[in-house]
């Protein structure tokens, strides 16, 4: 065989039978030199003998502008925030950011001076994918894009986004978020509690047979988890995203940042008094899943007396955060909810932030879910009281000097005598407050 190509166009697997063993360097050498020479890209381009389709980039603009973004468009607010699943001053405004951090989505000519396609587009061909979880090719009659185009759109949208907006939308509560989760959660009967916590799974349609023992959890699918956190509003303020869906939530625990954070001082902690006793350490509300330390509360499983099934009753209802917060991301950007036809987790975990972001910002910009989902039980509430009347302080935690302390911080938060304590003086808080109501 002469040639690279004669040689694939052969059919063989592999060229090791032309050789014996003691070839294997020259082997080698022969093989960097002819991947290196021949290099197979998926983006075909203009070739002899390949028809390359006119897709008419212009008249795809025109009809996105006339349907959208014109001064009198053809769908209005209602049909924009539904379709797009965002207001269209938040579109715009993304649209203006990710042009301007990435010069892919700037308008370019090809070689022969033909104008390509517009940031517009590309956004909209991304945001499409995201919003309704089709393939590439399914947005190519309306927008005017191709198949590799429409994917190349949508890896570089999210990872736009998350580069422009990742330390604004994804980063951990500030002091003022801080007091407003904390004077919205007291007022559940739960002072102190920063949230709840829960895992997510993601099936991967695309998993690799390689990786399937891996990713193949309980479902027997292959998936990969999302660990989040969410307060009442459904913000969600952290998210760790990777995990094999073989993991259960305790294995994702174990490998996520979230405990380091909070002894590193990385996650503000609050004072406040429960039944006489001071402390300085938030919690997250957890199912049963979750070990006995005191940053988790959990229910009580079998409770014996009308206080413990009081708090069992306000813990399970107000855990439930993050799981409207899954549900509420899930029928908004329905790529989650499908099957994932990508091929890498890296890529996986920028769709998935990008999502968590649009989620965040939707919340900031008071959407109206309403006009989204048909559904008044998924309504995001926008209930945090003002600032007015806060009796509780923010702290910010100083960071272990050695690693003795650091040790020492972290078998405390695993102190389980310390959160059998917290969870009877949270039964205690529960029952005379809204015992007798």
């Amino acid at each position: 065989m002469d040639t690279y190509d004669e040689f694939v166009e052969s059919g063989y697997i592999s060229i090791m039978e032309y050789f014996d063993d003691s070839d294997e360097l020259l082997l080698f050498d022969l093989k960097e030199e002819l991947f290196s020479e021949h290099e197979v890209s998926s983006r075909k381009g203009s070739q002899p003998g390949r028809k390359n389709v006119n897709r008419d980039f212009n008249m795809g603009y025109d009809r996105l502008v006339a349907d959208y973004f014109a001064e009198s468009p053809v769908y209005d607010e209602i049909k924009f925030c539904r379709r797009f699943r965002m207001p269209r001053t938040m579109f715009l405004r993304i649209l203006k950011d990710v042009e301007n951090k990435n010069d892919y989505f700037k308008l370019r000519s090809n070689a022969a001076g033909t104008p390509g396609l517009t940031g517009l587009q590309k956004c909209v061909a991304a945001v499409r994918m995201l919003a309704y979880g089709i393939a590439a090719d399914a947005v190519d009659e309306y927008v005017r894009i191709g198949a590799s185009t429409a994917m190349e759109s949508l890896r570089n949208f999210c990872t736009t986004v998350v580069e422009v907006y990742g330390d604004i939308y994804l980063r951990v509560p500030n002091n003022e978020d801080i007091r407003k989760i904390v004077i919205e959660n007291e007022s559940r009967g739960f002072p102190g509690m920063l949230g709840s916590i829960d895992c997510m799974h993601w099936e991967w349609g695309n998993c690799p047979v390689a990786f399937k023992g891996q990713y193949v959890g309980k479902d027997a699918k292959p998936t990969v988890v999302l660990e989040a956190i969410a307060s009442y509003d459904t913000h969600i303020w952290h998210c760790f995203f990777g995990m094999p869906g073989s993991c259960n939530d305790i294995n994702v625990v174990d490998r996520s940042p979230i405990l380091n954070n909070i002894v590193n001082g990385k996650i503000l902690k609050v004072e406040y008094i429960l039944n006489g006793t001071k402390r300085d350490r938030g919690y997250f509300l957890a199912d049963g899943i979750y070990p006995d330390w005191p940053v988790f509360m959990k229910t009580v499983s079998h409770p014996s007396n009308n206080k413990e099934k009081l708090f069992a009753k306000k813990q399970e209802a107000a855990r439930k955060d993050v799981e409207r917060a899954f549900g509420i991301l899930k029928k908004c950007w329905h790529i989650l909810t499908h099957p994932c036809r990508l091929w890498d987790v890296p890529t996986m975990t920028n769709v998935m932030q990008a999502c968590i972001i649009l989620h965040n910002m939707r919340i900031e910009y008071h959407c109206n879910m309403d006009n989204i989902l048909q559904d008044d039980s998924e309504t995001i509430p926008h209930t945090h009281r003002s600032m007015e009347n806060c009796p509780k302080s923010i702290i910010t935690s100083v960071p272990p000097g050695t690693f003795a302390q650091f040790c020492a911080e972290r078998m405390d938060m695993k102190n389980t005598a310390e959160c059998a304590s917290l969870r009877k003086d949270l039964i205690d808080h529960v029952w005379s407050h809204q015992g007798s109501v």
